[in-house]
């Protein structure tokens, strides 16, 4: 049966068929238009009468012989880093040509290609972009893969087993990454526009997982089976979950896409506490069970509350008294247990003394929630000038619900009251980036770099916490990395500077401590320089004074 496909789309010499009248194709990319057109018009859904064999081969060939870049391959690039691809990776290929001519997930890729070059928006409706859309509902009909058109993949990606992958119009997958059945890189609704996830280079995408939104996977990432991603991972780190959590860092020199290594075991872990949490099975009673013991050894550090309406049982009131983790979500999910109707009727609030420049926990998240409210309803003016009287170039960003929800939800212990000044939680620099107009992404991957430079042994790490030294340190360099701010902005924020923020006042008041903090470490840096220049003069001075 193999031998006549051969023979039919050039492999063999006509004269092995005497029947077979095609002549053998002279190159890599006109196999492969004719294995592909082949394949597309015989088996989707029986459409060989009205499919026409040589119009498929003619299109994809052009596509071949087309100058037009995708992530700055040409598609004759893309297609051959593809199919190596495959034989490195599949442990179940042995030979290119298992590859070109029965791989389903190649030859959607192929056609996805061919597609992309055929895919004009601004035609009018009509033209190549219909023969765009007819390729990608061909493929999807006969390989069970829908990729449209517009999305942009990279060379070397491989889509293991295929059946039921779906990426959406803006999504945009880099080089060298692997993806398995069943994932779906999806919008989150009925939004136009950018909608859609944008995954990096060498990235590994677990069978059935999910990820929705325009949101961004970071390059080396390694995403568990049946993970539902709705916020950014940052490059480097390994996630599992629904929702995804972050448990680790990609071990160091790893590349998940090729590799393809679905383990956890050699993941490193964030904190001491994420040591439960990484291994062979990871549960959602495993995590919960880790984090609710987390909870009760740090209770005696929590920030302490009063409650507004009295319980009407005191089993809810311990619920609503225990606290919470770093990024609030274990408190959310305490609160889920109680009826609707008396969850929404209480209230936690923190007394006067905790209200003061507290950078630590969930709990700032509620404080700082309250202060914006209670701002919002204050003087406007306050939005409008700094703090030394200069008009303001950075205004208030009001915080909504959804920027306080990461992917490090449960993964640290809640940070004592004790080092709220001299350590940045992540959902105080998330708030410090965001009003400075960084993107999710963005603060997600600035934590990640920072919190990876602290050994793990520190207490600091143990908490999802970063030390102010250590910020003053390294943000500029991580930050001209990871986001689009200017070198000039990093420096006024790694020195805590606020005159060359230009920070309105009301937009000041969430970091009053913070600065305080790195404006101190800058001076501090300052004068250990200046003595240091000081004792090498007085060095200098007495070898001259010992020469003469």
């Amino acid at each position: 049966m193999v031998v006549p496909l051969l023979a039919k789309v050039g492999l063999l010499d006509s004269n092995f068929n005497p029947n077979c009248k095609i002549e053998p194709a002279k190159t890599f990319e006109e196999v492969i238009s004719r294995i592909v057109s082949q394949r597309l018009s015989s088996c989707s859904g029986g459409a060989q009468g009205n499919l026409c064999p040589n119009m498929l081969l003619q299109t994809i060939h052009n596509a071949f012989m087309a100058d037009e870049l995708e992530l700055g391959h040409t598609m004759s690039e893309a297609v051959r880093a593809d199919a190596l691809a495959v034989v490195k990776r599949d442990p179940a290929c042995d030979t290119l040509l298992e590859v070109v001519l029965f791989m389903k997930g190649f030859a959607s890729l192929v056609i996805h290609r061919a597609a992309r070059r055929e895919w004009k928006p601004n035609d009018g409706g009509g033209g190549t972009r219909f023969a765009a859309l007819l390729l990608q509902s061909q493929a999807s009909s006969a390989f069970g893969v829908d990729i449209h058109p517009a999305a942009q993949i990279g060379a070397g990606v491989m889509f293991d087993h295929a059946s039921g992958i779906v990426v959406g119009e803006t999504a945009v997958i880099g080089d060298g990454t692997t993806i398995l059945h069943g994932v779906t890189l999806g919008g989150t609704g009925k939004e136009n526009g950018d909608r859609h996830p944008k995954v990096g280079k060498d990235v590994l995408i677990g069978a059935g997982t999910k990820i929705l939104g325009n949101i961004h996977i970071g390059d080396r990432v390694k995403i568990g089976a049946g993970s539902v991603v709705l916020r950014a991972i940052p490059s480097g780190a390994t996630a599992v979950g629904a929702p995804a959590r972050i448990i680790g860092f990609t071990p160091s020199g790893e590349r998940p896409g090729s590799n393809v290594d679905t383990r956890l075991a050699d993941v490193e872990p964030l904190s001491g506490l994420a040591d439960s949490l990484v291994g062979s099975t990871i549960s959602k009673s495993t995590t919960d069970t880790s984090l609710s013991t987390a909870a009760t050894e740090t209770q005696a550090a929590s920030v302490s509350v009063k409650r507004v309406e009295s319980s009407s049982s005191s089993s809810s009131s311990d619920i609503m008294e225990s606290g919470g983790s770093t990024d609030g979500d274990e408190a959310d999910e305490k609160s889920a247990e109680l009826p609707k109707k008396e969850a929404t009727s209480k209230k936690i609030v923190f007394k006067d003394d905790s209200k003061k420049d507290d950078d630590s926990g969930d709990n700032e998240k509620d404080v700082e929630e309250d202060d914006d409210d209670d701002d919002e309803e204050g003087d406007e003016d306050d939005d409008k000038v700094t703090d030394f009287g200069t008009p303001a170039r950075c205004f208030f960003a009001k915080m909504s619900k959804d920027d306080c929800m990461c992917p490090f939800s449960g993964s640290f212990r809640k940070s004592p009251k004790e080092h709220s000044k001299d350590w940045i939680s992540h959902s105080k620099l998330q708030t410090l980036l965001i009003q400075q107009g960084c993107s999710d992404g963005e603060c997600v991957e600035v934590f990640f770099g920072l919190l990876h430079l602290l050994p793990l042994s520190s207490p600091a790490r143990k908490y999802g916490c970063i030390p102010a030294d250590v910020f003053s340190k390294n943000f500029v360099d991580i930050a001209q990395e990871k986001t689009s701010l200017d070198l000039a902005t990093c420096q006024a924020l790694a020195n805590g500077d606020l005159r060359a923020l230009g920070l309105s006042k009301k937009a000041s008041k969430r970091f009053k401590g913070l600065f305080s903090t790195l404006s101190q470490n800058k001076t501090r840096a300052l004068s250990r320089i200046s003595s240091a220049s000081d004792s090498f003069s007085a060095m200098k001075e007495s070898f001259r004074s010992g020469t003469d």
